[in-house]
């Protein structure tokens, strides 16, 4: 069986990686990319087979850019995949906490420890590429006095101390990824869809659109507003549609699409279930 060759944001070990292997299996190829848009662009060219991206945290919230590159580079949704999160304060061997005046790690990342970052008052906060990287630069250029936040497996690929554990805002933490491809594929016995949704500026035209989903006994999991670049008086909105019918789905969706100015399948896949614990062979 041949081996994919996936795109992913952010470096080995980092939780798109450990997302990457955790839908395609062990034995994938990866291409570290150094933004969510490089993702997506070298999709687009045919220099991969998949991509990767994060689209929501449980803490942190939605990555609002994701939801327009989807659309802007067409690319299709194959599927998603839930990755429980656990994010520590990593340091060089032997630092202590007194020597420490910068912490370093992905915004989003940085976003979901507020309450932890909170409590080091006068430490300089950084946003860098991702967790990994993060990690290679102190590795690399870094001295006692800088630390990152990042999940276990970083630790271990670095080589790195871990002074705090389990930091983030909420022990039940988890993050949301797309798994994209070029062209569409045949899912069989698909359970959700993703879609985007333009519509006329008119009293009531989202709620007729809910109408028809509830009609329909499709399950709306998730519903997102997107500003419209260069049009700061329109929005898109991106809504995730649980079905027990993919025929159900598209007699619904095609309802909908006569309704809306802009009405477009972004992708149609296998739910994945929300996870409900922590296991030990992510966190470890």
């Amino acid at each position: 069986m041949r081996n994919h060759k996936v795109a992913i944001q952010g470096s080995v070990s980092s939780f798109h990686d450990i997302a990457a292997k955790k839908f395609f299996g062990e034995s994938i190829s990866v291409l570290e990319c150094g933004s969510f848009k490089e993702v997506c662009s070298r999709l687009s060219r045919n220099e991969v087979d998949y991509g990767i991206i994060a689209i929501e945290n449980k803490i942190a919230g939605s990555i609002l850019l994701n939801y327009q590159l989807v659309d802007q580079f067409d690319l299709k949704i194959i599927g998603e995949t839930y990755l429980p999160i656990s994010l520590d304060l990593l340091v060089k061997p032997g630092t202590v906490p007194e020597q420490i005046k910068e912490i370093v790690s992905h915004p989003m990342a940085l976003g979901q420890c507020q309450n932890f970052l909170n409590e080091w008052e006068g430490v300089k906060v950084t946003e860098y590429k991702d967790t990994a990287s993060s990690a290679q630069l102190l590795v690399e250029r870094g001295g006692k006095d800088m630390a990152v936040i990042a999940g276990p497996a970083v630790a271990k690929e670095f080589g790195l101390e871990t002074l705090a554990t389990n930091i983030g805002d909420s022990p039940f933490n988890f993050t949301r990824f797309y798994l994209l491809s070029k062209e569409s594929s045949v899912v069989e016995n698909p359970t959700k869809a993703s879609i985007t949704l333009t519509l006329q500026q008119k009293i009531g035209a989202l709620s007729d659109v809910l109408v028809l989903i509830k009609i329909a006994g499709l399950n709306m999991t998730k519903i997102q507003s997107v500003p419209i670049p260069n049009d700061p008086h329109r929005y898109a909105f991106y809504l995730d549609l649980e079905f027990a019918s993919s025929e159900a789905f598209e007699q619904t969706f095609e309802v909908i699409a006569n309704k809306a100015e802009r009405a477009k399948i972004l992708g149609v896949y296998k739910g994945e279930e929300l996870p409900i614990a922590l296991p030990e062979t992510i966190l470890t």
